[in-house]
């Protein structure tokens, strides 16, 4: 009877809870209280406990609607950081401090070019099993910052290079990835070291046109290790991800980019 008590409880001891990571660029957040309502409904439903955002303007908003929708346990470290036009869309990790504690938050200027391109974030969290390594990036967008995101790429490629084999790293954000070859330079930061979790993602994202809505992959992950699973939720989810003659509501009140949610 000892030894299957035994057995019963080794196991417990090695199998840490399944672990959910959500990333959610909330366009130029918060615009009005319906938008935070709307945003922040989005982010329950992930039921992640580390959740990696984009385009907080003012992260004091952020983190008292985190307390008032998500639970006064959350916490949320924004990235402090400003271009030079003082428009400040601030990176941030939120986290429940029921299962995890900080660690450690660091800024890496490696992504941050020619003034308005934005650093890395990285904060570490640590719970009863593990430390995750979570940096968050947001690329700069469009056709025409493809070089710069080369070089964004190349920045993040010094980063990751700095960390420890082993680490349990989570690489993830708005990549901006509109063109085959920012997928190229995703498949190539994952070789070797990590999985590209979102890779199979149809869409997460919207582009407002006058006559259409379509739809991209902007936002991506990379996982220390295979995830369970990866979706897109919001409108993503419910309208699916086939071109529209118009965007729905939802990329109007909440944002024009979906929540991506793994299961690690």
């Amino acid at each position: 009877m000892r030894w299957w008590l035994l057995l019963l409880l080794v196991a417990c001891r090695s199998e840490p809870p399944a672990l959910r990571i959500a990333t959610f660029n909330i366009e130029d957040f918060p615009k009005n209280p319906a938008q935070v309502r709307g945003a922040f409904a989005e982010l329950a439903d992930t039921h992640a406990s580390i959740i990696a955002v984009q385009e907080i303007d003012d992260p004091a908003v952020f983190a008292r609607a985190a307390h008032e929708y998500l639970g006064a346990t959350w916490q949320f470290v924004p990235s402090g950081w400003a271009p030079s036009d003082d428009h400040p869309r601030h990176l941030g990790v939120a986290f429940d401090s029921t299962r995890w504690h900080l660690v450690s938050s660091t800024l890496h200027p490696e992504t941050a070019l020619d003034g308005y391109a934005k650093p890395t974030l990285e904060v570490r969290l640590a719970d009863a099993h593990e430390t995750i390594r979570v940096l968050v990036v947001h690329f700069v967008s469009g056709k025409d910052g493809l070089a710069t995101r080369r070089r964004q790429h190349a920045g993040l490629a010094q980063i990751l290079a700095r960390i420890p084999k082993g680490d349990h790293t989570v690489v993830l954000g708005d990549f901006n990835a509109t063109e085959e070859a920012d997928r190229d330079a995703l498949r190539g930061l994952a070789a070797g070291r990590f999985t590209w979790a979102t890779a199979p993602l149809a869409c997460s994202a919207f582009w407002r046109r006058v006559d259409s809505c379509p739809r991209s992959r902007l936002d991506h992950a990379l996982t220390w290790r295979a995830p369970r699973t990866v979706e897109a939720l919001g409108a993503c989810k419910r309208d699916g991800c086939d071109t529209r003659d118009r965007c729905p509501l939802y990329a109007t009140e909440v944002s024009d980019h979906c929540p991506v949610v793994i299961t690690l």
